[in-house]
């Protein structure tokens, strides 16, 4: 009866080892795109408070939101977007277990901004004219990846503890 216990508990450490590590699960892209948003989302929380306070106005822009106006709602709206995505950018570089969950947040929210923006250009500016975004197939791209990996993200031993 021990050695049956003693068998399985091998086997989850052979299981375990033969996993890969969270890192291997990410491509190229994905780890390029993380590390520019990881540092735009550290200079989203750097640079809105002196906004205030040095009384400067930036333009920021992401999914076609964009402002220059530095008590506007939607320059607001942009920081938020970079503080998750930043969040999401350093759950994957650094293997946190609930990264793939932020970063599906992410995705789906980005896609959802990103169609807001398109169709309120197309109708509600009167243009009539859809505004096609990039930044959508690449949201896309990245919702079906993190799709992909998800299940063996939660197998997988985190390289950071």
């Amino acid at each position: 009866m021990e050695d049956k216990s003693i068998i399985a508990d091998k086997l989850d450490d052979l299981e375990e080892l033969l996993l890969p590590r969270r890192r291997t699960l990410l491509t190229w892209w994905l780890k390029i795109f993380s590390y520019f948003f990881l540092f735009a989302g550290i200079a989203a929380v750097g640079l809105y408070p002196l906004m205030f306070l040095m009384g400067n106005d930036y333009r920021v822009a992401l999914y076609g939101l964009e402002s220059s106006d530095r008590s506007s709602f939607i320059t607001l709206a942009v920081v938020v977007l970079f503080l998750l995505k930043g969040a999401a950018a350093y759950g994957l570089l650094l293997e946190k277990d609930w990264a793939i969950e932020v970063g599906l947040v992410d995705a789906a929210v980005g896609i959802l901004v990103c169609l807001f923006v398109g169709l309120y250009t197309m109708f509600g500016t009167g243009s009539y004219i859809a505004s096609f975004r990039l930044e959508l197939v690449l949201l896309i791209i990245y919702l079906i990846k993190l799709l992909k990996i998800q299940a063996i993200w939660k197998k997988s031993p985190a390289g950071y503890k």
